[in-house]
Order: structure tokens, then C-alpha cells, then sequence
């Protein structure tokens, strides 16, 4: 996976980059800007504040910042930028960074409009004739009138005049460039609006022409992207695409490939003009990613996307584009969470009245004021059964149907799916089940829930391989209770890869034992202190069969743990979590040695079978090395089991 830093994230080109990047995934993404409560926050992997792009040791910090999350490829996000990271190119180089960021020559040039005249108008590019302001004061010519003066450095529209005779020059710095205003041809839709607005002196910014070249890391031209754009503010808001092969001046647009191309250009190189009476001007170029570069993505050329592989010697492809769709750029809102959550969260429980919920519940009440809120999520069916068992008046119970769910996972601070995979059930039930999770997952897509912890299960595992089974071991789904859970862990996965400010992880759970309570959810495992106890008889053909048993205390301690250090804590997308491994045969030994002889009623055969039909073991270092440990032990459960059947005999 290649690893993305992308600087100055907040900017509307960072955001741009990063939403190309995410339409393709198979990237981390690294976002940083000088702040964190920008929108690009939320559709990275990871953010970090870094100092001011000014600062002196802007690079140095980008290149130990680098170095430290294992960056592959940097891609600036400001036009400042531009130069700074082509100068100081080789100290990325030396460090095995790679930038998307062409030779200082040219993107010297692009940044002065002054000088980019100068220096392409000699090569017949048709860029409008652009003059020094204290030239022009000097020696005027009122036949350039209408006219725009801008800075000469300047993007965003930002410090633009319009004068409309000589008189008026003086209202404009020396420092500056004048250029005659481009009007687009009579014919064009927005000729009149445009000639109205200029005898104004306002700016309007309609019927422009955006082009957007590529070149490889090899300074070759690999694809070309025209527009015809409308602007607010400096900032395109609606893009319709033109054909190039189709558009009547792209002679004019491929008199800039070679120059560039032997001048070492390298990525994304934007030019923008307008078609005239007298053919096509060019009156800007940018050597960057624009604002619009994720609508190009959406369109069906992903620049970002290209320039970032061909970068990193991937095979790499960039061709055609939509025509029949537009591209449309609007303020879009979003949320992020607070550095840390607060202690008192909201938390909205899905398959809450199962065992490992009402465990959870029952904890989160015990605290008291741990938490503002609980929230439950049932299907329509069980709203009369959970209300009548959840009476505490700080749980709130919703139906699946209620059309205020989506406001209330907006409202939520941690997620958590208990819902239980159904084993020996009809098919429509199984089917009811799994369409109930992936149903609140499609609420839940976009309201940035900061934790979302998914309960599932080692099931997922082969069951016939006798070893511990890793994070990395391939899943192997026999079961109809194994497919349920691999299912569900995709459905909730997906909404950390799509919105990666919600911190997703499914936590695979060995089998779980209440030692407090000798229920059904024991099985096997509480029946054997009970016949022991009891009277009766057991017989274990396969003694050599291997589990993993977790308490259920600590599984309610995982889950904790999750929550607590999720804004710390780079957790993975999954983990396993376990207490101890065990035969069948050792734990049996355990329990007839916790038994007391004058106690024993019961009768426990152990066959003698070294053959291995069954093993769950897994391996849970990994999650452990995130400083989680599980408190009791198999001796612990058992100690339980046997106090609490001996307790039940004597009632």
C-alpha cells in the first residue's frame, strides 16, 4: 500500500487530492495542515498539525514527518509550496520521498504572471498581452480598455480590478500586472452578463476555459482534461467537459506540451483562458492539482490517482472521460471528533438484549455517570420486550423503523454492534438478521460516529487447524454462523474505509463464559462442574480438541479499552481477543482438581484420543501489545462455576 502525505489538507486543493485518492482506495492517507478542525480531517487515515508553511523549518519537519510515518510520496496542497518543494527536492530525494512537483524553472515562471508571459509568449503560445502597472502609468494605452489588473502573483481572484478607462489606473498598485479583459465571443451565453458586470467594474466569472495537463515523471504527456468552467469567488462551481479531440483551439493548448516537456515538467500543469472574437487567450497557469481536481476524479479522470502510481514506478492509467456529466462544487459540511472524548458519552447499542450486551449495559450502569446517554437500536418486534427488560431511565429504546435513527447515530460518540450471528436457524431468519445490520450500517454512513466497535467472532477461522491463528490467517467460512459474522464485519469495515475519521475495529472473540451465572451460554463448559457436583455422567471422546476462554468480564474490559484509547491508539481494522488456550482434556482435569472428592456426585470420562477434530485457538499478542490484558484466568472461571453451583445446592 503506497503511504500519501498530502499537505495543506484544509486547502480546497487538498481536499481535492484527497477525495481523488479515496475514490480509488488502496492508499493510506496522511493529511496535515497547520490546524486539525479542517474537512479533509475527516477522509484521512491519520492528520497532523504541522507548523506554518512559512516557518523556517517547514521542510525539515515535512521530511522527519516523513521519515517517521513512512511516507512514500508527498503532494502539496498550496501554491507556496510549489517552488519551496522543487528547491528543496533532493533533500526529500536523499531521504527516499518522492514529489509530485515539477523543476523550480517554469514553476518559477507560472507563480509571476509577469515573467510566465514573457517567457511562453515567445514560443507562440496565445496568452493575453500582460504589462507591468508602473510600465503601464509610464506610457498608457487606453486601447486595452476594458482591462483587469491583477497581482502578480496572486490565485483565488483574490486582489482583482476592473478598470474601465484610463483614468482609473491609478486606483491600482505599481506593483501589479494589467491585461485587456477578455470577452468570450457574441454568441456565447454569457456574453451579455459578462459585458454588463464589466461596465460595473464587478467580476463575474463565467464561460472560462480550464485545462489540465499531465505529465509523467519522465516529462511526458499522458493526458489532457478541458472544461468549460463557472466560477464564484475565484473557486470553479460548476465544470462542464468538453472533448479535447473536439475542441476547435486544442492546437493551441498542445503548443505548450513541448515546452514543457523539455523543460523537465513533471504532474499536474493547469491553464486557464477564454475563447474571444480572435480565437482563444490564456491569461493563468498553475503547475499544481486545482480545486476541481476531484470533480475531474468523479468525471473519470483521476490525475492524483495516475501521477501517484507513475510516481512510484506502478503501472498507471489515465484516458477519456465523461461528457454526459457535469461536475458541480458546493460547500459541503462535515464533523470530526474532539481531540479526546469526553467522559460522558452517548452510546447507541445495536443487539443490546443478547448475553455480551446486557453484560455491557449492566457495566455502563454500575458507573453511573460514565456515559450521557444509552441508546438502543431493536428491530420493530422486540421494541415491547426491550423496553419492559431495560427500564433504567437513562436508556432510551428506538425502533428500526423510527425515522428519527439517523439523527440519533449523529448524535452518538460510540457505536457498538452486539447482534449475535444466528447458528441453527431458518434461512429467512439468518437472512432477517444480517439485512437488520447492513440496513443500520447504511444510516450510520454518514454520521461520523467517532468509535465503531463490531463484536464478532474466531469463527471466522478454520476450526480443523490445530495452531493459534493470527490476524493474518485466512478465513475460512464452514459454518452459517461464520459467514453471518465475516458478513457483518464487511458491512461495518466499510464505513472506516469510506469515512476514516470513525475508528473502526471488529474484535473477534474467542468463546465467552460467565462463570457467575451456570446459564446455557456455559454449554459444555459449565455442564461439567455441574455434573460433577450434581451427579451424572459426561463422556469426552475428543480431549485433544482445543478452545480459547475469555470471561466475560474481560470482554467487557476490551470493549472499555477500545473506547478509552481510541483517539491515542492507532488501532487496526480488526484484532483478535481471547483469554486462554486449552484442551478439552486439560480443562476437564482443571475442574475434576477444583472438586473436591466428598463433593463429587457426578462421573467424568476422558477418553484417551490424541487426534485433533476441533481447534479455535487463537493468538491475541497483537492486540495485548496495545497494552489490553485479560484478568481472569481458566482457573478463575471455574472457581466461579463451582462456588456458583455450590451455592445453588444449598438454596
Amino acid at each position: 500500500m503506497i503511504t500519501v502525505l498530502i499537505t495543506c489538507a484544509g486547502s480546497g486543493v487538498g481536499q481535492s487530492v484527497i477525495d481523488s485518492l479515496n475514490l480509488v482506495k488502496g492508499y493510506k492517507l496522511i493529511g496535515c495542515d497547520g490546524k486539525r478542525n479542517v474537512y479533509a480531517h475527516a477522509y484521512c487515515d491519520k492528520f497532523l498539525t504541522v507548523p506554518s508553511i512559512y516557518s523556517d523549518d517547514y521542510i525539515d519537519h515535512l521530511i522527519a514527518l516523513c521519515k517517521k510515518e513512512n511516507i512514500d510520496i508527498v503532494v502539496p496542497g498550496h501554491d507556496y509550496e510549489l517552488l519551496l518543494f522543487s528547491e528543496n527536492f533532493k533533500s526529500f530525494e536523499e531521504n527516499g520521498i518522492e514529489v509530485v512537483v515539477s523543476e523550480p524553472t517554469i514553476i518559477a515562471a507560472s507563480r509571476d504572471k509577469q515573467k510566465w508571459f514573457d517567457y511562453f509568449s515567445k514560443y507562440d503560445c496565445k496568452i493575453v498581452p500582460t504589462y507591468s502597472v508602473k510600465t503601464f502609468k509610464q506610457n498608457p494605452d487606453s486601447s486595452i480598455f476594458p482591462a483587469i489588473v491583477k497581482p502578480v502573483g496572486g490565485s483565488a481572484s483574490q486582489g482583482i480590478l476592473i478598470l474601465n478607462s484610463v483614468d482609473e489606473i491609478e486606483q491600482a498598485n505599481d506593483e501589479d500586472i494589467i491585461q485587456p479583459y477578455l470577452f468570450p465571443t457574441e454568441d456565447d451565453k454569457n456574453y451579455l452578463a459578462i459585458k454588463k458586470a464589466v461596465a460595473k467594474s464587478n467580476l463575474v466569472q463565467l464561460s472560462e476555459i480550464s485545462i489540465q495537463l499531465i505529465f509523467s515523471k519522465k516529462s511526458k504527456l499522458s493526458g489532457i482534461f478541458i472544461s468549460k468552467n463557472t466560477l464564484k469567488d475565484g473557486v470553479p462551481i460548476f465544470v462542464n467537459t468538453i472533448k479535447p479531440e473536439e475542441f476547435e483551439y486544442l492546437d493551441e493548448i498542445m503548443k505548450f506540451v513541448p515546452v514543457c516537456e523539455e523543460n523537465g515538467v513533471k504532474g499536474p500543469v493547469n491553464i486557464q483562458g477564454r475563447v474571444t472574437e480572435k480565437g482563444i487567450f490564456f491569461f493563468e497557469m498553475n503547475m499544481r492539482f486545482t480545486g476541481i481536481t476531484g470533480n475531474r476524479a468523479l468525471l473519470g479522470f483521476n490525475e492524483v490517482d495516475f501521477l501517484v502510481k507513475d510516481f512510484m514506478g506502478e503501472p498507471a492509467r489515465i484516458e477519456n472521460y465523461s461528457i454526459n456529466k457535469v461536475g458541480v462544487r458546493q460547500v459541503a459540511c462535515t464533523t470530526i471528533p474532539k481531540e479526546t472524548l469526553s467522559a460522558k458519552k452517548t452510546y447507541t447499542l445495536l443487539g443490546a438484549g443478547g448475553f455480551v450486551g446486557q453484560h455491557f449495559i449492566e457495566d455502563l450502569l454500575e458507573k453511573n455517570d460514565d456515559f450521557e446517554r444509552i441508546n438502543l437500536i431493536c428491530r420493530d418486534s422486540s421494541y415491547r420486550k426491550y423496553n419492559e427488560r431495560f427500564s433504567d431511565n437513562r436508556i432510551v429504546v428506538y425502533k428500526s423503523s423510527d425515522s428519527f435513527l439517523e439523527t440519533i447515530y449523529c448524535q452518538t460518540d460510540v457505536f457498538v454492534n452486539f447482534s449475535s450471528a444466528l447458528a441453527y436457524c431458518p434461512d429467512e431468519e439468518i437472512y432477517e438478521a444480517i439485512t437488520f445490520q447492513y440496513q443500520q450500517s447504511l444510516k450510520m454512513a454518514r454520521a461520523n460516529i467517532p468509535v465503531i466497535i463490531n463484536v464478532s467472532s474466531q469463527s471466522v477461522y478454520s476450526q480443523s487447524s490445530n495452531e493459534e491463528k493470527t490476524e493474518i490467517a485466512p478465513v475460512k467460512l464452514k459454518t452459517a454462523y461464520a459467514h453471518q459474522k465475516f458478513i457483518c464485519e464487511q458491512f461495518f469495515n466499510s464505513l472506516g474505509t469510506n469515512t476514516p475519521v470513525s475508528k473502526v475495529i471488529s474484535l473477534r472473540f474467542t468463546r465467552i463464559l460467565d462463570g457467575k451465572d451456570n446459564n446455557k451460554i456455559n454449554g459444555f463448559f459449565g455442564k461439567v462442574p455441574e455434573v460433577l457436583l450434581k451427579g451424572g455422567n459426561i463422556k469426552i471422546d475428543n480431549p485433544s480438541n482445543n478452545t480459547n476462554l475469555i470471561s466475560i468480564k474481560d470482554v467487557v474490559s476490551a470493549i472499555h479499552f477500545v473506547i478509552e484509547n481510541s483517539s491515542s491508539k492507532a488501532f487496526p481494522l480488526m484484532m483478535n481477543v481471547g483469554g486462554e488456550n486449552i484442551s478439552l482434556g486439560a480443562y476437564c482435569n482443571k475442574v475434576i482438581s477444583s472438586v473436591k472428592k466428598d463433593e463429587t456426585k457426578g462421573g467424568l470420562e476422558i477418553v484417551e484420543n490424541v487426534e485433533v477434530l476441533a481447534s479455535s485457538m487463537v493468538n491475541i499478542d497483537k492486540f495485548k501489545s496495545y497494552g489490553w490484558q485479560p484478568k481472569y484466568t481458566v482457573d478463575n472461571l471455574i472457581e466461579d462455576f463451582v462456588a456458583n453451583i455450590k451455592q445453588s445446592l444449598y438454596v
